[in-house]
């Protein structure tokens, strides 16, 4: 009976090490993530970097460019300064983002710009030459795809849009735009 309670004390008493231990790794983790801000301390920065993103068979899906790059080693996120994103997708039409800053998450999954943000799309086809403007913007590089909730003012050929958020979808070739949408469709010129 004395060494029944023995052995259930030692797997107690290792129960409470094991569960301390847990504690106090987490507790450091968060303690030093929180201590060092939002996306943790900078391990080192760049100028004049290109950063590429490819799929699956290796052929280039878009590229990033920056002035400057400061890159944060607790979570491997990135600030950007004057970022350029180009899709290179040889089945859609090129498009290419450009702003003041940027900030790149998840090795850039997820791309937030801000200030000055422009949106090109190149003429394909029977679609003319498309320019969207706001203030910021979020962009998934992989998927071709960029939504914002702030103002945008959207133009093709002569036709110019208004509208308070925007969804671009570059792959399926669908722009949404969002709120108090007003527009300008001068007639087209006849041949």
């Amino acid at each position: 009976m004395g060494e029944r309670i023995s052995s259930w004390f030692a797997v107690l008493l290792l129960f409470v090490v094991l569960v301390t231990s847990y504690w106090y790794a987490q507790t450091l983790r968060l303690g030093n993530t929180t201590a060092a801000g939002r996306v943790g301390e900078v391990d080192f920065f760049a100028e004049g970097v290109a950063l590429t993103g490819f799929d699956a068979v290796g052929r280039p899906r878009y590229r990033l460019y920056a002035d400057r790059m400061t890159h944060y080693g607790n979570s491997d996120d990135v600030d950007l300064l004057k970022p350029r994103l180009l899709s290179m997708r040889p089945d859609q039409p090129q498009v290419q983002a450009t702003a003041l800053t940027a900030h790149a998450s998840n090795n850039a999954e997820t791309v937030q710009m801000q200030g000055n943000v422009v949106i090109t799309r190149a003429a394909s086809g029977s679609q003319a030459l498309m320019r969207l403007e706001t203030e910021s913007l979020t962009a998934v590089p992989d998927d071709d795809h960029f939504w914002t909730d702030a103002p945008v003012r959207m133009e093709s050929g002569r036709s110019v849009m208004n509208g308070r958020a925007m969804d671009f979808d570059n792959v399926a070739r669908r722009v949404e735009l969002r709120g108090d949408v007003t527009g300008n469709f001068p007639p087209r010129s006849r041949q």
